[in-house]
């Protein structure tokens, strides 16, 4: 939001957002396989599966576990070490390049609600939310509206927030302790 308001930069206020939906990982594994081909790389099917995987289908994953994992090639056929560690190291920087922005400048309460959404699998009842928290749905209603206004959740249905980003909630549980500190 700093970049996209910064005087500078005033034509990213007047472009059109993009809401990608995730990509099938049938087809992230055909992009990929065929990626790694042009570049004169082999790689076995299961090995490809387990790449287009970590992707969860986000743009974004996709190139970054491709090219973590197509430079950690030593040789013409990639080993399930280049794919272990490329997607180790593409992980890594997603955490850095997408869920440390998504959550940076967000107050004490805002992360207390992003953890409290942690506890569920994939989506959250808002009135759960507010009673992990200890308060009143409406209490909380100011801290949702935020939290969608960033794109840090959406809503999947009525009364339901799910993470937008992938991997958020397991990248806030292994440091919620750290993140908390910050405070």
């Amino acid at each position: 939001m700093d970049l996209i308001n910064g005087k500078a930069l005033t034509f990213l206020r007047r472009a059109l957002p993009e809401d990608l939906a995730p990509i099938n990982q049938v087809e992230v594994a055909l992009s990929m396989g065929d990626s790694f081909v042009a570049t004169g790389l082999t790689i076995e099917d299961n090995l490809l599966s387990r790449a287009a995987k970590a992707t969860k289908g986000y743009a974004y994953l996709v190139q970054l576990v491709g090219y973590s994992i197509w430079q950690r090639a030593k040789s013409a056929i990639v080993s399930e070490r280049d794919v272990t560690e490329g997607i180790a190291l593409a992980e890594a920087r997603f955490h850095d390049v997408v869920h440390e922005p998504a959550i940076s400048g967000l107050g004490p309460n805002d992360i207390k609600y992003l953890l409290a959404m942690c506890e569920d699998k994939q989506q959250s009842k808002s009135s759960e939310i507010a009673k992990r928290m200890g308060k009143k749905t409406n209490e909380i209603s100011s801290i949702r509206a935020k939290l969608l206004q960033r794109e840090v959740i959406q809503t999947p249905q009525r009364g339901y927030v799910q993470f937008a980003v992938p991997d958020l909630d397991i990248y806030l549980r292994e440091n919620a302790e750290e993140i908390l500190e910050r405070f």
